[in-house]
C-alpha cells in the first residue's frame, strides 16, 4: 500500500497553470457559476430564495465538478457541460445536505469535530459525479481516502483559503487604482 500525501504546492500550482493557460474559460465559469447561484442567495426580504440556492448550488456544483474532472483528464469540456449535468442532481443535493447537517451537528460539539467530519467527506460530491456512486458509497469512499491525512488536508484547505484572500486583495487593489 503506498503512503498518501497531501503536495499542496504541487495542487496549488496546477490550478495556477490551469487558469494562465484557459484564463477567460475559468473566468466564464466562475461568473456562471456565481451568477446563478447568486440568483437563490436570498438577502433581506427575499428569505424564500435561500431554498432556491440550494437546488441551484447542487446543480452548479454538479456541472463545475464534472468540468474540473475532465479538465484534470486532458480535455476542456464544453461551456455547456456546465449546464447538462442532471443525472447527479438528487445525489449531490442529497449528500451536500446530509454532510452539512454532519458538519453543523459537529461543529456544535465544540467545533473540532465539525471540521474532522467536514475534512473526511470532503471528497463525496467529487465521487458521487467522478465515479457515479451513491451517497453512501461516495461517504464511505472519502472516509477511506481522507484516513491519516485530515491534518495535511486541513493544511491544504488553509492554503487555498490564503491563495482565495491573497488573490481577493489584489484584485481589489487593482480595481481601487483603476478608478
Amino acid at each position: 500500500m503506498s503512503e498518501k500525501k497531501v503536495e499542496i504546492g504541487k495542487a496549488i500550482g496546477y490550478g495556477w497553470d490551469s487558469v494562465k493557460k484557459d484564463f477567460w474559460y475559468w473566468v466564464g465559469i466562475a461568473l456562471a457559476v456565481c451568477v446563478i447561484e447568486g440568483i437563490g442567495s436570498g438577502g433581506k426580504g427575499h428569505e424564500g430564495l435561500g431554498i432556491l440556492g440550494i437546488f441551484l448550488s447542487a446543480w452548479m456544483s454538479s456541472g463545475y465538478n464534472k468540468i474540473i474532472l475532465k479538465y484534470y483528464d486532458g480535455k476542456k469540456p464544453e461551456f455547456v457541460e456546465l449546464f447538462t449535468q442532471l443525472k447527479y442532481f438528487w445525489r449531490v443535493l442529497g449528500a451536500a445536505l446530509l454532510i452539512g447537517l454532519i458538519v453543523m451537528a459537529g461543529l456544535v460539539l465544540l467545533v473540532v469535530p465539525g471540521i474532522f467530519w467536514g475534512l473526511k467527506y470532503m471528497f463525496t460530491v467529487i465521487l458521487i459525479i467522478d465515479k457515479d456512486l451513491g451517497i453512501r458509497e461516495a461517504m464511505a469512499e472519502s472516509a477511506k481516502m481522507t484516513a491519516g491525512i485530515k491534518f495535511p488536508l486541513f493544511g491544504f484547505c488553509l492554503a487555498s483559503l490564503g491563495v482565495m484572500i491573497l488573490g481577493a486583495i489584489v484584485l481589489y487593489k487593482k480595481l481601487a487604482t483603476s478608478k
